[in-house]
Order: structure tokens, then C-alpha cells, then sequence
């Protein structure tokens, strides 16, 4: 049996080749875009408010998952903005107005807002406004992904096949074998 390793080489490129691409492929077309919208809600009884800027450092933060109108995971930061309380205007979260309207208040990790979130959390609704924002900017990250996957794998398999052609050449040339050629040229004439 006559081995030819050059046919055998390309063989083992061709299959790295066609693996690289399947893994690309399946890679780009199960890709999930991870979405984060950050919201604020300034007391108890108020609105959701979607946020432009960073949540304050002395803010509270609450972290949940929610599903848009479109059946999409969504990451949402809830800023729960703080106010003054007591004698020494001590920052904390308003979590609840009673029927006096008094606005009670607790430190972030408490118990009690502990509870408001959890309240907030079960409440809280996307506006339809920002499902279609969402939706939007979950379509253009995906293919974004797309556009940078297939980039990539082309620039992978280029360099491969650059690096292929380059370790036949030399192997060749060792070899004293011409270039486009498996094996030396019989010298009988």
C-alpha cells in the first residue's frame, strides 16, 4: 500500500475546514442576544420610568428577568431611587405610603425592601413602546453576531489554508517534490 501524505493532509484540512464552518454556523444560529434596560421607580406608588443615565450610587438596585410582547428574554435594573428621612436625612427606600400618607423608608437590604421589590418585580410591564425597541435592537444584535461570525470564519479558514499551503511548500521542498505535485517525478525517461 503506497501512503500519500499530502493527500492525506489535505484530507485532515478539509475536515477541520468543514468543522470550523458547521461550529460557526451552529454557533451564529443559536446565538441569543443578552438584552439589559435599566428603569427607575422614585416611590411607592409611581410609574416605571425608563432610565438614560447610571443609577445614583446611593440608589437601591433590584436585578429580574422579564418576557417581551414578542416571547424575548429581557434583563431589567431597577433603580430604586432613595430620599431623605429622619432628623439626619438618612438615604433611604420609600417602599411603602400608608393610608395617612406617611412615606416609610428602609435601608436597602432590609426585610421590608426586600418585599417592595418582589411587589415591583411581579408588577412591573414592559411598555409596548419598549417591546418594539427591544425587539428591534435584539434583531440588530443578532445579526451583528452574524455579520462578525461569518467575518471571522472567513478570516480563520484563510489563514488555515495559508498556513497548509505554506507547511506543504516547505515539506515539498524538503522533499525535493515540485510544487503541484504528490510525489518526486520518476527520473526514467
Amino acid at each position: 500500500m503506497n501512503v500519500n501524505i499530502f493527500d492525506g493532509s489535505r484530507r485532515i484540512a478539509y475536515l477541520a475546514g468543514g468543522l470550523a464552518t458547521a461550529g460557526t454556523l451552529i454557533f451564529a444560529a443559536t446565538y441569543d442576544p443578552y438584552i439589559s434596560v435599566d428603569y427607575s421607580i422614585a416611590r411607592p406608588r409611581g410609574s416605571f420610568q425608563r432610565m438614560k443615565g447610571a443609577c445614583p450610587s446611593e440608589a437601591a438596585r433590584h436585578y429580574f428577568t422579564t418576557t417581551s410582547s414578542y416571547g424575548k428574554q429581557v434583563s431589567i435594573d431597577l433603580c430604586l431611587f432613595t430620599m431623605p428621612f429622619g432628623k439626619n436625612n438618612d438615604q433611604l427606600v420609600p417602599y411603602k405610603i400608608d393610608e395617612k400618607n406617611m412615606v416609610w423608608g428602609a435601608g436597602s437590604y432590609s426585610s421590608e425592601v426586600s418585599a417592595y421589590e418582589r411587589e415591583l418585580e411581579s408588577r412591573f410591564v414592559l411598555p409596548a413602546e419598549d417591546s418594539k425597541w427591544l425587539e428591534k435592537e435584539i434583531s440588530h444584535r443578532y445579526w451583528d453576531n452574524w455579520k462578525e461570525s461569518l467575518k471571522n470564519l472567513g478570516i480563520g479558514l484563510a489563514i488555515f489554508a495559508g498556513f497548509v499551503w505554506v507547511v506543504g511548500w516547505i515539506t515539498r521542498g524538503f522533499m525535493g517534490i515540485p510544487q503541484g505535485m504528490d510525489k518526486k517525478p520518476s527520473n526514467e525517461t
